[in-house]
């Protein structure tokens, strides 16, 4: 039985390495497809899970403004291949989103906010587990969109060759070296594990004037510090110019 029943299918995509999610939302009515979107997670997202739990945050949001007043809705469900996507919702204890407890919830009381909603429009709210191979057209939502923006991501940086030599010209010649330095030494994930001071005694320069030149690469984006000791260089290159 399929008569007014509303099915909200979510999944995400989420790369750990730029740290960049997406999710995808796709949207069954009376077993008739409405609408299909996905888009970026504009919020700091640090795991898979927690971009998991943000496409469900979406869907609930379009549940809110528009689903569950609708009159032929009777019964509306979010699917998510998430496991324990409806545990994480109903915790009292932050395990996700730590770096966002504001976020993680504004989330709960979203979800505490339908429930209250749906028994007063007397409808059925429920997120439920599907097996992954149930959620393949959200899958391919999420993930298309990730490998979309990625590409934008590169393409840009690729053909910014020029914006970026002319960076490194107005650099003087120990920034540039510093930054050389830096590209020679960075790991397949463009991970530079070596502290100030050790890039300053390898290059024969001071601590004081590396710690200068991390400042301006940082302010430029080139460089983003993970912890000390760990810095990414936010820079892709291309075989065609390197």
């Amino acid at each position: 039985e399929t008569k007014n029943i509303c099915e909200i299918y979510t999944d995400a995509s989420f790369d750990s390495n730029i740290n960049l999610a997406t999710y995808g939302i796709v949207i069954i009515q009376n077993s008739k497809i409405i609408k299909t979107f996905s888009k970026q997670c504009k919020k700091k997202i640090e795991n898979s899970t927690e971009s998991e739990i943000f496409a469900i945050f979406q869907a609930m949001n379009v549940i809110e403004s528009n689903l569950i007043k609708q009159i032929n809705n009777k019964k509306i469900m979010i699917k998510t291949d998430c496991s324990g996507a409806k545990q994480i919702l109903e915790s009292t204890n932050g395990r996700i989103f730590k770096q966002d407890i504001e976020l993680y919830n504004k989330i709960k009381e979203t979800y505490r906010r339908i429930l209250v909603k749906a028994n007063t429009y007397n409808k059925e709210f429920s997120v439920q587990w599907i097996p992954r191979d149930q959620n393949k057209k959200a899958h391919k939502c999420a993930y298309k969109a990730l490998q979309n923006l990625k590409m934008q991501g590169c393409n840009a940086i690729i053909t910014e060759k020029k914006t970026l030599l002319k960076v490194l010209k107005k650099f003087k010649t120990k920034q540039c070296k510093v930054l050389i330095y830096l590209c020679l030494i960075a790991n397949e994930n463009k991970e530079v594990i070596r502290t100030q001071r050790d890039v300053a005694k390898a290059l024969g320069a001071t601590a004081s004037s590396i710690c200068i030149i991390y400042k301006e690469l940082i302010s430029l984006n080139i460089l983003k510090k993970i912890c000390n000791g760990k810095y990414l260089l936010n820079l892709k290159w291309d075989s065609k110019w390197v």
